[in-house]
């Protein structure tokens, strides 16, 4: 199994080896497209692969971006302090536990 955000490897042709799984149709502009399959050959691999390639590296990045919380010090300090003493629960968010325990099932 390949890892979480893994590109197939390329074969010789610059081509992704293995069957391809999902189709993805998209358009670009004139010069875009240029740009792109120049730099292709630049690299001496298939536009498909390069894109490819391209866009797995971007994605690694937003994911690895938007799975953290960006907190001043002062907001951390805030959450620290939230952490170090909880405030007291209300009669509402009691209710709200109660309620949410009838859908949690304990597993050995």
């Amino acid at each position: 199994m390949k890892p979480k955000g893994a590109v197939a490897k390329s074969t010789k042709r610059g081509r992704p080896s293995g069957p391809a799984k999902k189709r993805i149709n998209t358009r670009f502009p004139e010069d875009l497209a240029d740009k792109i399959e120049y730099a292709a050959a630049l690299r001496g691999v298939a536009v498909a692969s390069f894109i490819q390639e391209a866009v797995a590296e971007q994605a690694d990045r937003v994911i690895e971006a938007e799975s953290r919380w960006k907190l001043t010090r002062d907001q951390a300090a805030a959450v620290a302090g939230m952490i170090a003493q909880p405030p007291k629960p209300t009669k509402k968010m009691l209710e709200a536990a109660k309620l949410a325990s009838r859908h949690v099932v304990l597993r050995d």
